[in-house]
């Protein structure tokens, strides 16, 4: 216990007696730090549990290295919380990688769980935390093998099954929807007020599952609640690697002409080069543009994915034009990003929107200022220089 005292005196960054909307969040969404974490909720009618999956990527080090401390707060401008018990003997430690569950009691109204990853060697700590509505419509999880899946998204002839007792209904979408619209657009490409149902199948308790169209899956337990949870179909994601797959996203960088040039291309590979070094007017640049464009449309498809791509959302969108934010700040109905550099400073904000296919759901503020900023960045990337 003093041990564990003496480890968060020494962490100033993420210390006790810190409101969680006084951090700066900006490296939940950095391609840079030492590790990813990610935290997936499933309310059960016995409580919560909470899966969680820490992703060591600094191959020097090991999971030995790393310890998670639970605690749970009513709110995110409390200084401080209930400590959650939790046997840490219970995570799954393989290779760089640690996983487990933990299970906050159901209060009947919503508390935050918050997580302190700690590196024990380096003294540093990291926040991350999640709001446990009582609401919340996620009530199962998809499964690959024994363990939970917890990104929004799966693949295409793999198996899978999906946990909960009884019959599960599948409803699938093969919506195509739109990328998001610009920061200043005064209108939106709003999603239609009801979706449009493809396909239904049912799925008995333990019976694999392979998909074979890609797309958007709602799976219920019972069609007539507003409860169950969804994911993503896909073949190559988060990271695209056929032509065909890299030609929409490029919608936030091109004119009109130059994007039906690339549609047009359908998977011609000189075809599509032509119109990228049209854009960039030089062979190296073009390079250059490709190969960072794309590692932030990976990037946004990993941090934002939802009922749609994650670079077709509105945080997807800002972060591949605009870049990692230099300072986030996290409310229960709102995230503010601030960039500041040598090239623009600007802001942004976007109100949560939870809906039951994506509850984390997040839309855009959208204001007539941001137009000549927009414009400008987009130069920057035209020339390769972002």
């Amino acid at each position: 216990m003093k041990r564990f005292l003496l480890l968060f005196l020494l962490v100033g960054s993420a210390a006790y007696g810190q409101a969680l909307r006084d951090i700066n969040f900006s490296y939940h969404y950095s391609p840079n730090e030492l590790f990813t974490f990610d935290l997936k909720p499933v309310r059960q009618p016995a409580g919560w549990q909470v899966y969680y999956t820490l992703q060591i990527r600094d191959t020097s080090a090991t999971t030995e290295d790393y310890s998670i401390q639970w605690e749970t707060r009513t709110s995110l401008g409390e200084k401080g919380g209930q400590v959650l018990p939790y046997d840490s003997a219970g995570a799954i430690r393989k290779g760089h990688t640690v996983s487990g569950v933990v299970a906050p009691p159901a209060l009947g109204v919503p508390q935050v769980l918050v997580a302190k990853v700690v590196h024990t060697v380096l003294k540093r700590a990291w926040v991350f935390f999640h709001v446990l509505d009582p609401k919340y419509p996620v009530n199962g999880s998809l499964y690959a093998g024994d363990a939970p899946v917890l990104p929004p998204y799966a693949y295409v002839a793999r198996p899978y099954t999906f946990s909960g007792a009884g019959t599960q209904t599948v409803s699938f979408y093969r919506d195509d929807f739109p990328a998001a619209a610009p920061a200043f657009a005064e209108t939106l490409g709003r999603v239609k007020p009801r979706l449009q149902v493809d396909s239904v199948f049912s799925v008995p308790t333990g019976q694999t599952v392979t998909f074979t169209q890609r797309g958007l899956y709602l799976v219920q337990q019972d069609t007539s609640s507003a409860e169950g949870y969804t994911f993503r179909v896909a073949e190559d994601y988060p990271r695209y690697a056929k032509i065909q797959n890299i030609a929409d996203p490029l919608i936030y960088v091109c004119t009109q002409a130059e994007f039906d040039r690339i549609k047009q291309a359908k998977g011609d590979k000189k075809a599509f080069d032509k119109v990228i070094l049209s854009i960039t007017g030089d062979a190296e640049r073009a390079k250059n543009f490709m190969r960072s464009y794309f590692r932030k449309v990976e990037l946004a498809n990993h941090y934002f994915s939802s009922y749609k791509e994650g670079w077709k959302t509105d945080r997807g969108m800002i972060y591949i034009v605009f870049g990692q934010p230099d300072e986030v700040f996290k409310f229960s109905d709102r995230e503010v990003w601030y960039y500041s550099n040598a090239m623009f400073k600007t802001s942004f904000s976007f109100s949560k929107s939870p809906t039951l296919f994506d509850p984390e759901n997040y839309v855009l503020i959208r204001e007539k200022k941001y137009r000549n900023t927009w414009y400008e960045v987009i130069d920057l990337w035209r020339n390769a220089r972002m």
